[in-house]
């Protein structure tokens, strides 16, 4: 488990001194003293990514790491994501054995502010993907292997009760960022207009019936196991490293239903003509990897109307995505998928809205 240390988190680059990083790094450093920071790359969107090239005593201190803050104007509004993410990276992933990057500093403090130190993956040769680049069906099968590990170590475990209770759930109130467009209704039209809304087919811009959908889709859950999902397993938070090994970024862990990580990713992820092609196999696969990690998965049928149900809830993030999130490209690429998926396995028929 990474270290984890209360000190204050800076509200922005400048703030992110020699000193600050000193203390920052040394419980994974012990005594480091960093002499100079310097900022290499910068990369602004739902967080701030910032690679630091860093200079200080120790052997084996990285010449460069990733920094993940809140520095953005939008920041003060999703620190409940930034401390998501220390939490996923502090307490989640090390329980996984998943293939994620090394955690060098994970930090919060008293105002609820978040940040994490991560490795810097250039250094590894990591190929990143990404939305534009939809996969094929042999790298499809490797994360959903991956997946499958990381739902079956705390599939319906008591502890998700205790010792996961920080996890969000799939509540309109834990998504009320998503919720609060969704029912302001010219906030929603200015999304309905953009790009992505004009490629959306007429009868999904119904934020009532999205709304119905939603609150289905949570009913239908109480019927399946519980499990911490990856929660945002699209194809800008996923790598490869230059062994095949499928990698794991930017996890929001959710307590939910399995499904809403399958069809998530299985429908982001995938070109349509594909999808429509492999989801059935690559479906069976997920299900299959689960048994060997010792879980009784649930039957096909039962499964695949979980993730013909499960559709909605990524058409609504995509639907709602931020601009200053994703570019308009992304989110169009995305939503697209999400509303084809919705019409080709008659999502809302399945929940009955």
């Amino acid at each position: 488990m990474p270290a984890s240390i209360a000190m204050r988190v800076p509200d922005n680059l400048a703030e992110v001194t020699p000193a600050w990083l000193s203390e920052a790094l040394a419980p994974r450093f012990p005594g480091v003293r960093i002499d100079r920071v310097d900022t290499v790359d910068l990369i602004h969107g739902a967080c701030t990514k910032i690679r630091l090239a860093v200079h200080g005593d120790r052997p084996h201190l990285p010449p460069t790491m990733l920094m993940k803050a809140g520095f953005e104007p939008h920041s003060p509004a999703m620190r409940k994501m930034h401390v998501n993410e220390y939490h996923a990276y502090h307490d989640l992933m090390p329980t996984t054995g998943l293939n994620v990057p090394d955690c060098l500093a994970a930090v919060i403090d008293d105002e609820g502010k978040a940040l994490v130190i991560l490795e810097d993956l250039c250094r590894r040769d990591v190929r990143f993907l990404s939305l534009q680049e939809p996969v094929g069906f042999d790298l499809a099968k490797a994360f959903l292997s991956g997946l499958a590990k990381l739902h079956a170590r705390w599939w319906n475990a008591p502890e998700l009760a205790t010792r996961f209770s920080w996890v969000p759930g799939t509540s309109e109130e834990s998504m009320a960022h998503y919720f609060g467009l969704l029912l302001t209704p010219d906030q929603f039209q200015s999304y309905a207009t953009a790009p992505r809304g004009a490629a959306m087919p007429r009868m999904l811009l119904d934020p009532p019936r999205i709304r119905a959908a939603h609150r289905a889709m949570r009913a239908a859950h109480e019927t399946q196991a519980r499990v911490i999902n990856h929660g945002d397993m699209h194809l800008g938070n996923l790598y490869v490293d230059a062994d095949g090994t499928a990698g794991f970024l930017d996890s929001q862990p959710r307590l939910g239903a399995w499904s809403i990580d399958v069809s998530y990713f299985l429908i982001a992820g995938l070109d349509l003509v594909d999808r429509r092609r492999w989801e059935a196999a690559l479906l069976d696969h997920y299900l299959n990897c689960l048994k060997d990690h010792g879980v009784a998965p649930p039957s096909f049928d039962d499964a695949w109307a979980a993730y013909r149900r499960d559709v909605v809830w990524g058409l609504l993030i995509w639907m709602l995505n931020g601009s200053h999130f994703q570019t308009e490209a992304n989110n169009t690429a995305a939503a697209t998928r999400f509303a084809m998926a919705m019409v080709d396995l008659d999502s809302f028929g399945a929940l009955g809205v």
